[in-house]
């Protein structure tokens, strides 16, 4: 794709279509999807896109991410007594599911997206798309978690 075009929706959505193995799905489609899903979250022409071929998104996948998965389901399985395998959030939590919602304010470019599912080689493919530089959405767990790894426990207990 030349730099001209790929902000083009129509060849996003070719890309998507023929490389990751992704296929549009209607607003009604993607509110079945889940209960907690809402009209809310969509805006500026939403095209939305769904990617279900587990073993492909598998194939995105990085070690890392892959091992996170493996930790999720643990814990779902593990903690949860009446996991419903079937529903929204667990999809997306085991890597069994990615959507995509494309926007455009002029209904021709891409101006935002969202992506729910892991993989950051198809979210660093699109944000390349946008043109110039966009911010993940900060998770609030990893900066917890970046405070823990500075934690040093001290006192008579710790030495």
């Amino acid at each position: 794709m030349d730099i001209e075009s790929k902000c083009k929706i129509k060849d996003i959505s070719k890309c998507l279509v023929d490389e990751f193995k992704a296929y549009e799905i209607s607003v009604e489609e993607f509110l079945n999807l889940g209960s907690n899903i809402s009209t809310i979250e969509l805006d500026n022409n939403p095209i939305i896109y769904k990617i279900d071929d587990s073993d492909f998104i598998q194939s995105l996948l990085s070690e890392d991410e892959k091992s996170e998965i493996k930790v999720a389901i643990e814990h779902l399985n593990k903690n949860i007594e009446s996991v419903e395998c079937s529903s929204y959030e667990y999809k997306i939590s085991t890597g069994k599911l990615i959507v995509i919602i494309l926007e455009s304010i002029d209904g021709d470019t891409l101006s935002g997206f969202r992506m729910d599912g892991v993989g950051e080689f198809l979210f660093n493919c699109l944000s390349k798309f946008i043109g110039y530089d966009i911010e993940k959405t900060e998770n609030p767990l990893d900066e917890v978690i970046e405070e823990l790894k500075q934690f040093r426990p001290y006192g008579k207990f710790f030495k």
